[in-house]
């Protein structure tokens, strides 16, 4: 397969380009002459005014990063290699990228934790698997195949390794001999020198502190940096982000760092996270805190990691974290560390205590200062060439079993692989350069055959005129300053590929700031200003203590049970509750349903549940006498409303443990009242005794591909509606379809897929509070056929099609919330047990 592969470059690829004598003397990268990038697409031919990428950058400084590249799926997926069984192009294109390097580095990915952590965004299997010794076997034993493909097909006995990372996950979770199997391999198939390059590996504290012998094994081995993933010293914080088994105690940390100090190690790094959001219940900011403790440990050097939010289980929270809050923690930090000894880069997340070191493993500082190509092995392991990116299987999945089905069958285990344009080379070695907070030209010139300041005039002018970024000549660097850095979104996407500044100029929501942030830089004002928040006080009034005389029978629309809305007072005189200062609820007209609010546990985590953006209600799963059920029937009754839907906040309604009774008091109470469900049809088959009961369903299915599914819903099992269709067929069926930018491109797909299962109504709806309106290409030259509470329905071929906006949305509904709050908010935000006085 090796010789076909050679063979295939020379009708394959592109012309070669005329190498130019190269200025770095550190790193000798020449590759195959006749390999270069792929042709441009128009996409990535345009060019965007500096102003306006650059306010863009700043808007959605959430995913302006080092992560390049932004929406896959339409900004470099015209560069992907086809994926044919016989794997040619594949691997054609490996042996272009990297057959004739005589030096490379290489990433192995252990994707095992002890936990997921809520802010984790890397490929990491269930715990449970990660703990199993058999798994664990047969993932190492992978690892190595791939390895030995990669070894045959680039011949890289003849290269030599500059630069290897141990990664996850928590490497140091896996077996030690596994570890040691790994490095022997790697041994084997490069050439390698353990005193002139420093192997990295990851740990815990609560590895590092049970495990002595584990940590001193890997310094035996020849591993002489190892780095600690802290992220906190705040351990109620910790807790709530799933750290519990991690993060123990100080006294557990230093135990830990002991360990490690008695393994032998003197490059000993502490990873830590800021830009969580901040509790408005808490005075304090626990992130100082975290650094002095961290500096007290006394490691050589602490790496900074900005928290990104896509992709984990927090993303719902994002938009809590302003820039401000960012820059605020940054800067704190970066004064302390400095005032300790410790320093770095302006711009540069790392900082170290050691002269003349940059703090990262050689494998990292090589790769963001030089961009020297590097092979990820493992199950999601990302690799980079000048002129290619790609991922391996399980990147989007996080199934082991297809990654090592596919080493088993002797494939290449990839998912996608980029041949890139040289657009898109550039953005992607420019973003990883911004680790370091600038690029160096010497470095981009040798990648590309071309300064940088011919490719970014413009960019680079708007950078350096607007005290931004600075050209350091005597180090041939272009580096952030303090300003740059608060401004980081907004730098790092001048330098992004034509395709992906398309796409952010067009991307919804993101950061609105008080100022224009180009007028402020032109003003000499702060350009990340925030607005200041406007929302309007809820009016309340107190419950009585229960000596004093009895409140008015009247029912109040609502009882909050926020005990950060307790006021502590003197026992006499101690607020128990509060109350909405609305006093009655219209019965004169009939709402347009009743809503039955469930919380607690769910089957599913979609990390855009509007549950989680309500304030969190009792759990009433199991609980028979709902509160207040007894007050909504009599206003079901009195309203003359003719609808009831069982929903939930944060949960499935079918998890409700007393369904069959509450269905039998409601038909028997309102005998003509239509039943309805929202459900994800997960409990459907096996209650489906209880579902057909209803008198119709609104299903929520995000998508009907599995890697989307799992994505968006949290779970991998779909539920099987060929099944529910047939077997309550008594039960009409709409399905709900939240769109995201993971989804967005499989509408159509979507609508035929529903319309075959012969569903009639189908909503696709906009996450509430997000203000991105996803372009739907099906109805982009159809006529509503009519418009529901003001939002369009289309025809699809016979489908009925609404396009849901919750936001622009107005009506009134009947809401029993958990706690027994009932409110005629339409929009669940709005009800007065979800306001903080």
């Amino acid at each position: 397969m090796l010789s076909s592969a050679r063979q295939c470059l020379s009708h394959r690829f592109l012309k070669s380009t005329t190498a130019l004598p190269s200025k770095s003397h550190a790193f000798n990268l020449s590759t195959s002459s006749s390999f270069t990038w792929q042709q441009s697409t128009e996409d990535d031919k345009k060019n965007y005014p500096a102003e306006d990428v650059f306010r863009a950058g700043m808007k959605h400084h959430h995913i302006c990063n080092t992560a390049f590249p932004i929406a896959h799926n339409t900004t470099i997926r015209p560069y992907r290699i086809k994926r044919l069984r016989d794997q040619e192009d594949i691997q054609s294109t490996y042996y272009g990228a990297y057959g004739s390097l005589p030096e490379m580095m290489l990433y192995a990915h252990i994707p095992f934790c002890q936990t997921r952590c809520q802010f984790c965004e890397y490929t990491v299997v269930n715990p449970k698997q990660g703990k199993n010794i058999d798994i664990q076997t047969n993932y190492f034993s992978a690892l190595y195949a791939e390895l030995d493909m990669y070894a045959n097909l680039l011949n890289t006995k003849d290269k030599k390794l500059i630069g290897f990372d141990i990664g996850g996950g928590t490497p140091s979770m896996a077996k030690t001999e596994h570890v040691q199997q790994l490095m022997e391999r790697v041994e084997k198939q490069f050439q390698t020198n353990w005193d002139t390059t420093e192997v990295s590996i990851e740990t815990t504290p609560r590895i590092a502190a049970a495990e002595p012998e584990k940590i001193k094994a890997y310094y035996d081995m020849g591993i002489r940096r190892i780095s600690m993933g802290l992220q906190t010293t705040d351990f109620r914080q910790a807790k709530e982000m799933n750290r519990e088994d991690a993060n123990a105690s100080l006294d557990y940390i230093v135990k830990a760092v002991t360990n490690i100090r008695n393994a032998g190690f003197k490059s000993f790094n502490i990873d830590l996270m800021y830009g969580f959001p901040l509790r408005a219940s808490r005075a304090d900011d626990p992130w100082l805190k975290t650094v002095q403790d961290t500096i007290d440990l006394q490691p050589e050097h602490v790496t900074l990691y900005r928290m990104r939010y896509k992709g984990t289980s927090m993303a719902h929270l994002a938009d809590r974290v302003k820039l401000d809050q960012v820059n605020r923690q940054e800067g704190q930090a970066r004064q302390l560390l400095n005032q300790s000894g410790y320093i770095g880069l302006t711009g540069k997340n790392t900082y170290s205590r050691v002269q003349n070191n940059s703090g990262c493993s050689d494998y990292l500082d090589k790769r963001v200062r030089k961009a020297v190509p590097y092979i990820g092995i493992g199950l999601g392991a990302q690799s980079f060439s000048h002129y290619t990116l790609s991922y391996n299987l399980g990147a989007v999945t996080k199934k082991l079993q297809q990654y090592i089905r596919s080493v088993e069958l002797n494939r290449i285990p990839v998912q996608d692989l980029y041949h890139l344009s040289r657009e898109a080379a550039i953005a992607k070695m420019a973003s990883v350069s911004f680790y370091y907070g600038g690029i160096d030209l010497i470095a981009f010139e040798d990648c590309f055959k071309i300064p940088l300041q011919e490719l970014f005039p413009t960019e680079m002018q708007f950078a350096i005129d607007h005290g931004l970024m600075i050209h350091d000549k005597k180090e041939q660097r272009l580096q952030m300053t303090s300003l740059g850095k608060q401004c980081f979104g907004g730098v790092v996407a001048l330098f992004y590929s034509p395709a992906v500044k398309n796409h952010i100029l067009n991307l919804q929501g993101g950061e609105q700031f008080l100022v224009d942030p180009i007028k402020a830089l032109k003003e000499g004002q702060s350009p990340y200003q925030p607005i200041p928040d406007t929302a309007a006080p809820v009016r309340r009034r107190t419950m009585l203590p229960s000596s004093s005389p009895p409140v008015s029978s009247t029912v109040p629309l609502s009882t909050s049970i926020l005990a950060s809305q307790q006021i502590q007072q003197s026992p006499a005189h101690q607020t128990r509750r509060s109350f909405s200062s609305l006093a009655r609820i219209d019965t004169s007209k009939p709402f347009e349903f009743g809503n039955i609010l469930f919380s607690g546990p769910c089957n599913q985590k979609c990390p855009f549940c509007i549950g989680h953006q309500l304030l969190k209600t009792p759990n009433n799963l199991r609980k028979e006498k709902l509160e207040n059920l007894d007050k909504f029937i009599s206003l079901i009754e009195q309203s003359k409303t003719s609808k009831i839907i069982l929903t939930g906040t944060r949960t499935d309604p079918q998890l409700y443990k007393y369904e069959d009774k509450l269905i039998e008091r409601l038909r028997h109470d309102l005998p003509n009242v239509h039943l309805s469900i929202h459900t994800n049809g997960l409990l459907a088959i096996p209650k489906m005794k209880t579902f057909r009961q209803y008198d119709s369903c609104t299903m929520s299915i995000n998508s009907f591909q599995p890697e989307t599914y799992r994505k968006l819903h949290g779970v991998k099992q779909m539920p099987d509606l060929k099944t529910i269709i047939k077997e309550a067929s008594n039960v009409p069926i709409k399905l709900s379809c939240v769109l995201t930018e993971d989804n967005i491109h499989q509408v159509e797909e979507y609508l035929h897929i529903a319309k075959e299962f012969g569903i009639k109504r189908v909503a696709l709806r906009h996450i509430y509070g997000d203000s991105r309106r996803w372009p739907i290409q099906a109805f982009q030259n159809k006529q509503p056929i009519k418009y529901h509470q003001s939002n369009p329905v289309y025809d699809f071929d016979g489908l009925q099609v609404t396009h849901w906006i919750f936001d622009s949305t107005s009506g009134r509904s009947l809401n029993l919330f958990s706690d027994g709050t009932l409110s005629d908010e339409y929009l669940l935000t709005k009800a007065p047990n979800q306001a903080i006085a």
